[in-house]
């Protein structure tokens, strides 16, 4: 299992500016294709150095929450999970996991039974460390599952890092009003520093 690290330093003078204007440092990782919608992973008010921490392991999570730009994921239920697995959710948990393997090495099944719903939300949840303060499978992603229908869904150790003031965690994403920065981890690179610079109004890598 691996461990991800992103540091993020800031300006007093930009820290000011930011706090002024009620922004949050905002992260939303990226799964492949485009299926799923991206959600806010992890939003937070920025010291003057930031250190976020996670590992690479996930859960699912199934949520009554319509999917549309700007809601707010209500987890009604998450589950520690593995790859090439479907997990059936009925009885408003997740139950029967079966092995697949027609699922990609880093793909994670979900099949909605849950009678009575033709419509739930479900995504990927992964518990995420900012500045020594733990969240616990925090969403970041979401796809809209039928009744009787399965989805599977590829996480990528890519974050997009950007400032915003009208997102917390687990808001679904429709649209980037900010400059993002993405940050690609892989091939031994599991570490990444950035800074904001408030003169151009984005992030940049720090090397």
């Amino acid at each position: 299992m691996s461990n991800y690290e992103l540091n993020i330093d800031f300006k007093e003078s930009d820290l000011s500016m930011i706090y002024a204007a009620g922004e949050k440092v905002v992260v939303v990782k990226h799964t492949a294709g485009d299926q799923d919608k991206q959600v806010a992973w992890l939003t937070f008010k920025p010291f003057a150095h930031n250190t976020i921490q996670w590992q690479e392991n996930y859960a699912v999570y199934a949520s009554d929450t319509e999917l549309q730009g700007g809601a707010a994921i209500n987890k009604l239920s998450d589950k520690e999970a593995a790859t090439k697995v479907v997990y059936g959710f009925d009885k408003g948990y997740f139950g029967t996991a079966t092995p697949c393997n027609d699922l990609e090495e880093n793909s994670y099944g979900i099949k909605n039974d849950m009678a009575g719903y033709p419509l739930l939300t479900f995504g990927l949840a992964q518990d995420v460390t900012v500045n020594g303060r733990a969240f616990a499978n925090n969403p970041i992603n979401a796809i809209s599952i039928p009744y009787g229908q399965s989805a599977n869904m590829t996480p990528i150790e890519k974050v997009d890092v950007y400032l915003r003031k009208d997102v917390d965690d687990g808001t679904v994403i429709s649209h980037i009003m900010s400059v993002a920065l993405p940050v690609t981890y892989g091939e031994g690179e599991n570490v990444h520093s950035i800074e904001y610079d408030g003169s151009i109004g984005k992030f940049y890598p720090v090397k």
